[in-house]
């Protein structure tokens, strides 16, 4: 039992962390985006 216990507490933590990157990846791929600044806030 322990065998199986280990086992499916290592495949839920590698699904997790594949999960976790991929989320990641994604969030700072559209955060990465930046507007183009409105020329009424540019300092002059």
């Amino acid at each position: 039992m322990k065998f199986v216990k280990k086992h499916l507490f290592t495949l839920i933590a590698v699904v997790t962390t594949l999960v976790a990157t991929s989320v990641a990846s994604s969030a700072c791929f559209w955060a990465s985006y930046q507007p183009e600044e409105p020329k009424c806030l540019r300092e002059k």
